[in-house]
């Protein structure tokens, strides 16, 4: 049987790092698989949309990290999202290209950059971006201007600053809110034994930040996402209204399935359907 016409799914992306074949190649192989089309794809950030060496210069990674990826094909038009794609970003991007319009902007076809903070409306839902991680020492500072690349930290283009919180406190409303890392408290209790020892979280306290947390509080969107532990992990975020928002975390990429999963909008109700897990993936 057919979905009712206001149906539709979307997918949700952890970590690129660049591998933008594996991406698209992934959910190709979910949609033929479920007899299924995508309207969008969300990406938590780490996206790493790099056209060239000067842009991936302008990356804040150590050197053994540092690959050019697959956006070159898509930005030179000899490759195609077959979806639109809308991405925040992470710790790791070419700051070079995307502060060049730190509003967000179209960087190919059917690719798009929200900005450091900022708001897309498709398909009847609100979607809001908070790009970067939290960084204490850079927080009450400005955005470093581009003509300081090379000589001031490439980490000090990564952070979101005081201002972007304001301005994404000022968004009012989303359905769906993207941040790079976790919002803090979401680990429950039964839970924080598989985050000591873990990458980027030596103890469940320290997973997430407070500022990621006052955003979704502030918004109270239907659905969070993020990425930048590598990660799979659904949580609940509880507000003292008595809401509560889901949170989906999302590995990376390279490390398959769990870098995915698949949500469906049905008469205004999302949820999640599946992650790839349960599907093969290419």
């Amino acid at each position: 049987m057919a979905p009712p016409p206001d149906t539709f799914c979307f997918a949700a992306v952890g970590d690129v790092h660049g591998r933008m074949d594996r991406m698209v190649s992934s959910l190709q192989t979910w949609a033929k698989s479920a007899h299924r089309e995508l309207a969008f794809v969300l990406q938590v950030g780490d996206f790493e949309p790099h056209r060239d060496d000067a842009d991936l210069a302008t990356m804040a990674a150590p050197a053994r990290y540092k690959h050019l990826g697959d956006f070159a094909d898509y930005h030179q038009k000899r490759r195609r999202f077959p979806w639109p794609v809308y991405f925040i970003g992470g710790n790791h991007e070419p700051h070079g290209y995307l502060d060049t319009a730190p509003e967000g902007f179209l960087l190919t076809s059917n690719c798009r950059y929200l900005g450091r903070v900022g708001v897309v409306e498709t398909r009847g839902l609100r979607i809001a971006g908070l790009s970067g991680i939290h960084d204490a020492p850079g927080f009450q500072k400005p955005h470093p201007a581009l003509s300081l690349l090379g000589t001031v930290s490439n980490k000090d283009y990564a952070c979101f600053n005081e201002q972007d919180i304001e301005q994404a406190l000022g968004l009012e409303r989303a359905d769906i809110l993207l941040v790079h890392d976790w919002p803090s408290g979401l680990v429950a209790a039964e839970d924080r034994q598989d985050f000591e020892h873990q990458r980027r979280s030596p103890h469940a306290d320290a997973v997430g930040n407070e500022y990621a947390r006052l955003v979704a509080e502030a918004l109270q969107p239907r659905l969070v996402l993020c990425g930048h532990l590598h990660k799979r992990y659904r949580g609940t975020l509880k507000w003292p209204s008595g809401a509560q928002t889901p949170v989906c975390c999302l590995a990376s990429v390279e490390q398959g399935a769990e870098a995915f999963a698949i949500f469906q909008v049905s008469r205004g109700a999302l949820q999640e359907v599946t992650h790839l897990g349960t599907l093969p993936v290419r």
